[in-house]
């Protein structure tokens, strides 16, 4: 992509490096000061502001939280930031920009920015947060970063090597007015569908409560239901069971399976029509992975899936990561399994909340026992599945339809800034 910019540029443009359109201040591109520099020890309640990787990741030049004394900022004067310098952010959530306006409080830099002051004669800020925001050189900066799990970006003299093509003053001022107003116009659409994403959550939510506290009672737990209702734990109505993952070296476990075997990442809050693995007969004999039924409700324990919801639309074994919800050989408690998956789904918020007991959430199958149901009979229980069936594939349709059209504005907005820098605006 860049060779091809390069190779095509517009009358009056021309290819200059980073490094050659920075201001001739000393320290016109600086990378933060190592931690040992700027530690926590030297924080005073007052003084001279430091600038974090909040700032350009919020686009946030103002938000500022510690502060060194005078002294301090002395001898650390090198990793300055004032007005009119730009701010990276350059470890982790990487390649976010800010420029520092004209009233912004004058600081240093810490260990995760960047900070470049570029030659104004030359290059407008402007253009250049544009030019850095587009796809060119985000995969610019993307193939210099160093690091495998966290991004980080590279050293200085690489980052300065890096070539922008530049046409003149009054050109970008132009391309800038073009995409200043592009983007106004893209990011008030934008606003209006997120809008209508958090609306389309607020809906179903409603619906939710109206469904399973239907006397509006405000008490938080056991409040009062209608008549024919009654309160009971999961555990008395069903029974819970787990699976297990067979060993990964016995090939004989896993090759030319016939038996679905689901992991918690494929829990999908809604029906599973597709399993990507499967494991073998002697698989299920020699570990702890069971079968379950079509029709099983399911739900996720632990890890970053954890509670999330799924019911089976074929038979499939599980890891030990998901929890299995099986009827009860019990004629006078009869549950839906698409009711108990609109209640789980109704109250996941607070089961997540009360699994974090470490570094992940944990749901444990006690805990899924103990869980208290508002049970009507079952007639109704298939009424109240079958309304909520309809406003949750309503709101799943137009979530789907927002969420495609979001994607279709981020991809306008990169395509608009491809044109600008091949001088096609």
């Amino acid at each position: 992509m860049q060779n091809n910019i390069m190779t095509n540029l517009p009358q009056g443009w021309k290819m200059e490096t980073l490094g050659e359109i920075l201001s001739s201040d000393k320290y016109s591109i600086k990378r933060g000061p190592f931690g040992s520099t700027l530690k926590k020890s030297f924080f005073v309640e007052k003084g001279i502001r430091i600038f974090e990787q909040y700032n350009p990741i919020n686009n946030d030049p103002h938000w500022k939280r510690y502060f060194i004394s005078h002294e301090k900022f002395q001898e650390l004067e090198a990793f300055k930031a004032t007005e009119g310098d730009l701010l990276i952010s350059c470890s982790g959530t990487l390649g976010k920009i800010v420029e520092l306006p004209k009233d912004t409080e004058m600081g240093i830099i810490n260990q995760s920015l960047l900070k470049i002051r570029l030659n104004n004669i030359k290059i407008l800020n402007s253009y250049f947060i544009y030019y850095f925001n587009s796809p060119i050189m985000q995969e610019k900066i993307l193939e210099s970063t160093l690091g495998s799990a966290i991004k980080n970006i590279a050293s200085v003299k690489i980052l300065k090597q890096i070539e922008i093509p530049l046409p003149p003053l009054k050109k970008q001022e132009r391309i800038v007015g073009i995409l200043d107003e592009s983007f106004v116009k893209i990011d008030e659409s934008i606003k209006i569908l997120e809008q209508n994403l958090l609306n389309l959550d607020e809906l179903m939510q409603s619906a939710l409560q109206k469904a399973f506290n239907p006397l509006k009672d405000n008490a938080k737990e056991n409040y009062k239901l209608p008549q024919g209702w009654e309160w009971k734990s999961l555990g008395e109505i069903g029974n819970t069971s787990s699976g297990g993952t067979p060993l990964r070296n016995k090939k004989e476990y896993w090759e030319n399976g016939s038996i679905k075997w689901l992991k918690s990442g494929e829990l999908n809050d809604g029906y599973i029509d597709f399993i990507e693995e499967n494991i073998t007969e002697e698989a299920i004999e020699n570990s702890s992975a069971k079968i379950f039924q079509k029709g099983t409700l399911l739900i996720a324990m632990y890890g970053a899936t954890a509670g999330r919801l799924g019911i089976l639309n074929l038979d499939s074994a599980t890891n030990q990561a998901v929890c299995a919800f099986l009827h009860k050989d019990n004629k006078n408690i009869k549950f839906l399994e698409k009711f108990l998956f609109y209640f789980l789904f109704f109250i996941r918020d607070k089961i997540i909340k009360d699994s974090f007991g470490g570094a992940q959430p944990n749901i444990s199958q006690t805990y899924i026992k103990n869980l208290q149901i508002p049970l009507p009979p079952l007639k109704e229980q298939e009424q109240i599945a079958k309304h909520l069936d309809f406003i949750f594939e309503k709101t799943k349709a137009l979530k789907e339809l927002y969420t495609k059209e979001l994607k279709d504005y981020e991809e306008l907005k990169q395509s608009l800034l491809d044109k600008a820098f091949k001088g096609e605006l």
